[in-house]
This record gives structure tokens, sequence and C-alpha cells, in this order.
């Protein structure tokens, strides 16, 4: 219960970054323009630097076999979501299904894995970070413009956050440890995460009419898999792993419970979908998460306690 009421907590707080976020956007300081700078910062540094920075850990036969055990727990999650999302939405409603399909593991799911098992358990968590952004960049986005050059081997592999976790995994693996010079900054990168992401999201909320995130009956559908049905089919997978793996467990419970990712309404705007209705199932699911996810990890303590 303990870890149900910090994850309350932690989310409370990030609220309340949202909320700074909408204070901006709605007294001009922050700029439509400026949001998506922002993202990109998100996306091209502060994400990569948290995905270095959690590699540097001791390469133990231990930490080797938990990298390898959630990097396939966390490929299983995602492509579990993705075949909920096509299943259940079809090949019509594309914006329903990227935003089932994608959780906002990384702006929300890191300072929440960070804040209840430590820093040194974002280790676990940066191989779903790392195919959330790949998966959203090549099958998400063909989803959104059906063009399969998508997936040349030039934009896979120009990905920042792939070529950031590449980086890292092979430092992990060949025992090389980063010199100060460069950990330092890092460190004082990561924890720039949580405030800038949501303040990108307050500021998607400040652009819509906050009665109308309540009428939108596919929104409920899109949060609800998302919140709801995918973490409980995820609980069921975890559930094979013993109760030693608890750790890895909740880094990967945790992003897979988390909210519609904002890339969601970022790529519905860059390829010409229904952005509004894409802010629409951003703002419902985030905004209702801070009840399901507390409910998600409280139903998963009880069953691996």
């Amino acid at each position: 219960m303990e870890m149900v009421g910090l994850l309350a907590e932690r989310i409370a707080i990030m609220f309340g970054f949202m909320a700074i976020g909408w204070v901006l956007f709605k007294t001009k300081w922050l700029t439509e323009q400026g949001a998506k700078d922002l993202s990109q910062i998100l996306l091209r540094l502060v994400v990569p630097a948290i995905i270095l920075q959690s590699f540097q850990v001791e390469r133990t036969p231990e930490h080797i076999r938990a990298f390898l055990l959630s990097f396939l727990l966390s490929l299983a999650a995602i492509v579990l979501s993705a075949l909920i999302a096509r299943i259940v939405f079809k090949a019509k409603r594309v914006v329903d299904q990227f935003g089932t399909a994608f959780a906002n593991a990384g702006f929300f799911g890191i300072p929440l894995v960070s804040a209840l098992l430590g820093d040194s358990a974002v280790f676990y968590i940066a191989s779903f970070v790392m195919m959330i952004f790949v998966f959203q960049w090549t099958y998400g986005v063909h989803l959104y413009t059906k063009d399969k050059t998508i997936f040349s081997p030039k934009k896979i592999l120009t990905n920042p956050v792939l070529v950031a976790f590449v980086i890292a995994v092979a430092l992990f693996l060949s025992g090389i440890a980063l010199p100060r010079v460069i950990t330092s900054p890092l460190e004082l990168i990561t924890p720039l995460n949580t405030p800038i992401a949501m303040f990108v999201i307050g500021s998607y909320l400040a652009r819509s009419r906050f009665a109308d995130l309540f009428k939108d009956r596919s929104a409920y559908l899109v949060a609800a898999l998302r919140l709801i049905v995918i973490p409980v089919f995820t609980i069921g997978l975890l559930s094979l792993l013993p109760a030693s793996m608890n750790e890895v467990r909740f880094a990967i419970l945790i992003p897979a419970s988390a909210p519609v990712g904002v890339n969601v309404a970022i790529f519905a705007g860059l390829l010409n979908q229904d952005y509004s209705k894409a802010v629409r199932i951003v703002c419902l699911s985030t905004l209702l998460s801070i009840l399901t996810m507390p409910l998600i990890v409280m139903l998963a303590n009880v069953l691996w306690s």
C-alpha cells in the first residue's frame, strides 16, 4: 500500500506541473510552437540522456539477465497493446489505434518508475521506452500515412532514442564507464523530463475546452483500453515471472499502465489526421490516469505479494 500512496503522490505532483503548463499557455508565455520545441528537446536530448544514464551500471550476470528479460517483456507488452488496438478499432480508426497502442512511457513512466523503485530501476524501463519510440516512428506513422517507405533502415536507425539505446547497451556490455565529465551533465539533464513533459501536456489541455474532453465517447473507449484492459493483460503476462523479479514486473507494468502518449497528437498534427480528437484522447486518458494507475498498481501488489 505504501507504493500505491507514493504513486498517487507522484502523479499529483505531475498534475501540478501540468497545471503550470496550462497557465503558461493561457498567459501566452508558452506558445504552440514553443510546446513543439519542448517536445523535440525531450525526444532528442532528455530521453536519450536518461537512457544513457540508466545503463551506467555494473555489468553482472544478474544485470545482463534482467536486461534481456525486460527487453523481451517490453516487446511482448507493446505488441499486445498494438494487437488489442487493431482488433478493437479495425483499420479505419487510426487515431484511436495509435492512442490505444502507445503509452506515454518516456514522459510519464520514467519519472514514476524512478520515484517508486529508485533510479536504478530505470535500467529496466529503458527497453520499453526505446521500443515505444521505434514502433511509433514506424508502425505508428504507417497507421497514419500507409506509407511503407517509413520502414526504411535509415529512418529507423536515425531515431535519437534508438541511437542512445544502442550506445548505452554497447557501453554496458563492454563494461565501459563514462567519465564524470559526461555523466555529471547527464545527471543534471535527466530531471528535466517530468516538468517539461507535463508542461507540454498542460499546453494541450489549454488548447481544448475542458467540457469537450468528456463528450467524446470513443475517447472513453480508448482510455478504458489504455488504462484498464491493457494493464490487466500485462499483469497476467508479468505474473508468469517469479516473485523475486517483482522490481522488473513493476518497472514494466508502470509504463504499460501509463496514459496515451503525446506523440498521438504530435503525429496527428504533422500527418494531417484528426488533431483535435488526438488531443482529447491524450488529455482525457491523462486526467483519468490519476485514478487508474494507483488501482492497477494496487491490484498487482495484491496478486504479487
